[in-house]
Parts: structure tokens; C-alpha cells; sequence
């Protein structure tokens, strides 16, 4: 059985000849570095590599939409908070009322007593 040797390693193609010098031209690697690179062109070492983009690619749109609904979040909290602001303000001043006709409540009882107690 005979191995297939990626493109790039395979010296009897002109694909590898120009690839190398390219390499060697716009990058500064050795022999190396350029075996290297050779290896993770072949087939079984490319297939590791598309699955580690997939599943990074994977990741940062989870972590996109994440960020997105956070975002959607703080909208919406912006806008509640605007809303009920005004029913804030009312509840203080029903509260403050309550206050009032409790303490009024108090002094009529008070008074009532009063009147109970002289009779």
C-alpha cells in the first residue's frame, strides 16, 4: 500500500517546487518550519484542523450571541426602568397617604376610646 504524500511534499510536482519557493520567497522559515507546513497539509492532518476551525468558529458564535442577548438585556432594562419610574413615583405617594389616614385612623380610635371610657 502507498502512502499519498500531500502536494506540497511531493517534490515531482511543479505545484511543490512554486509552493516552496514562495514560501521560502515571503517567509522567513527553514527547511523545518517548511516540513512543518508540509505535515499539516497532509489529508488526515487537515481534517484536525477543519474540525478545530469548526468547532472554534463553533465557540465564537455562541460566545456573539451570548454577547447579543446581553445587549438585547440591558435594552430592555433601560426601557422597564423608564416605565416604571412614574409607578415608582405613585407608590410614594400612595405610601405617603397610608401614613397619613393610619395616623388619622390612630386618632380617631383614640378619640372613640375617649368617648367609650366617659360613658
Amino acid at each position: 500500500m502507498k502512502i499519498k504524500k500531500s502536494i506540497i511534499q511531493d517534490p515531482n510536482t511543479v505545484l511543490a517546487a512554486k509552493a516552496e519557493q514562495m514560501l521560502l520567497d515571503k517567509l522567513p522559515v527553514d527547511q523545518k518550519t517548511l516540513k512543518r507546513i508540509g505535515k499539516l497539509a497532509e489529508p488526515q492532518n487537515l481534517k484536525w484542523i477543519g474540525l478545530g476551525v469548526i468547532g472554534g468558529s463553533a465557540l465564537v458564535s455562541l460566545i456573539s450571541t451570548i454577547g447579543h442577548d446581553k445587549v438585547f438585556q440591558a435594552a430592555v432594562a433601560r426601557e422597564m426602568k423608564k416605565q416604571i419610574a412614574p409607578l415608582e413615583h405613585k407608590l410614594d405617594e400612595l405610601r405617603t397617604q397610608n401614613a397619613v389616614l393610619l395616623q388619622q385612623n390612630r386618632e380617631l380610635i383614640a378619640r372613640l376610646n375617649e368617648l367609650q371610657a366617659k360613658e
